[in-house]
């Protein structure tokens, strides 16, 4: 039995001179071991190895075809093996079998938008600032570059757009997210200049103008997670509720909604995504306020309020002080908080918990910290969960009271 030695990932030519996308720059010729024979014991090869018969294209995009016509013998097949599969005893017992070794020709449409990526991008960049992963909303495709990849990214752009059929328009986001209406400046990279679209999520349809307003479909899975925490009828404030990834699928369990935002533009959108996914305006109404001019106008009982504006939601929860006061129908009833929040890694839990803290003047006894993602190598995206103090809702002296009320 043949000992299968290492084999060297395949990878395209190196192209670190490359500026401009030249596709026919990524041929490889690669010899591999086959096995030619009459097209009547081809099923039997392919049953046997259970239709792996060739690895070595295994992390490729797009996959050469294990088995081939043989045009100088007609009746004959070639098919791609592994070396270990070549001296195999299905292949030895077959008396017409003939072993030989054939190249294969490898083109930029067999590689992955990453293998084509690190091709063109210096040495000194590290495999992990190869552009591997970006977000998809619709048919736009959304990266993050970096400063260093500025001399490339038009060809990064083409790459993407080429490797994936889905994908219409490629975008760079050019800041951070602007700090009042959420959402950045960007630029197209390839493709067409269209940011109409829509985003499918906890089976509710999401249209947007992706240049006008705040999505990160990384998020989905804490949509979920606060979306089946909340029963069926409970009065829910979202004071900074964007297009509606969390007011929407609230409103359709059952939920009576208010959703806030204060971007004319997710306002509208809200809108379009209330008539869209048929969800009656009884269970969900739309505003386009000031957050903390939203919670104090809204005079009915309250069970959760939600704060998805990580960056300075926590000072909004000034909102609460004395919100219960002279209000004998909301006195003891307890308000729900997820307030979301920037948190350094090493300390995630206490730095959320005191920014909490330092604006209620108290902490929650019942306050815990669910962290959600990391957005940086140093910042975790975290969500405090807890019910305003009375005291705070009542407006009084939190220097009065201890922690554990």
């Amino acid at each position: 039995m043949v000992t299968a030695l290492p084999v060297a990932p395949l990878r395209p030519p190196r192209c670190p001179d490359m500026r401009t996308l030249d596709r026919s720059r990524f041929p490889l010729t690669v010899s591999c071991s086959s096995v030619e024979v009459p097209v009547s014991q081809c099923s039997t090869i392919m049953k046997a190895f259970k239709g792996s018969c060739c690895t070595r294209f295994s992390d490729l995009q797009h996959k050469p075809p294990f088995v081939r016509a043989c045009p100088e013998r007609p009746g004959r097949k070639v098919i791609l093996l592994d070396p270990e599969k070549v001296s195999s005893p299905i292949i030895t017992s077959l008396a017409e079998a003939q072993i030989r070794e054939v190249s294969v020709e490898l083109s930029y449409k067999n590689w992955s938008a990453s293998q084509i990526i690190r091709a063109f991008l210096p040495d000194n960049i590290p495999d992990t600032d190869v552009v591997s992963g970006f977000e998809i909303v619709g048919h736009i495709a959304h990266l993050n570059l970096k400063e260093f990849h500025e001399p490339y990214k038009a060809m990064i752009g083409e790459v993407i757009l080429d490797k994936n059929p889905s994908i219409r328009t490629v975008i760079n986001k050019l800041n951070t997210i602007h700090s009042q209406y959420r959402f950045f400046d960007m630029e197209i990279l390839a493709g067409e200049e269209n940011y109409l679209t829509t985003a499918i999520e906890h089976k509710i349809k999401f249209s947007m103008d992706f240049s006008k307003v705040y999505w990160n479909s990384k998020l989905g899975t804490e949509h979920c997670r606060v979306v089946d925490a909340i029963p069926s009828g409970s009065t829910v404030l979202d004071m900074f509720c964007g297009i509606g990834p969390f007011a929407l699928p609230l409103a359709k369990k059952g939920c009576q909604v208010h959703a806030n935002d204060l971007n004319p533009e997710s306002y509208r959108w809200l809108l379009e995504n209330r008539r869209i996914n048929h969800i009656p305006e009884k269970f969900i109404r739309c505003y386009n306020k000031d957050g903390r001019e939203f919670v104090r106008e809204f005079s009915d009982p309250i069970d959760y309020v939600l704060m998805n504006l990580p960056a300075s939601a926590t000072k909004f929860l000034d909102v609460f002080k004395g919100l219960h006061s002279g209000s004998e129908s909301n006195s003891g009833r307890p308000v729900w908080v997820f307030c979301y929040h920037f948190a350094p890694v090493d300390s995630p839990e206490e730095s959320t918990l005191s920014a909490v803290e330092s604006v209620l003047g108290v902490r929650p006894c019942d306050a815990s910290v669910h962290l959600v993602r990391k957005t940086a190598p140093k910042t975790w995206m975290t969500c405090a969960q807890f019910t305003v103090p009375e005291s705070v809702l009542r407006g009084e002296n939190p220097a009065k009271k201890t922690r554990t009320e």
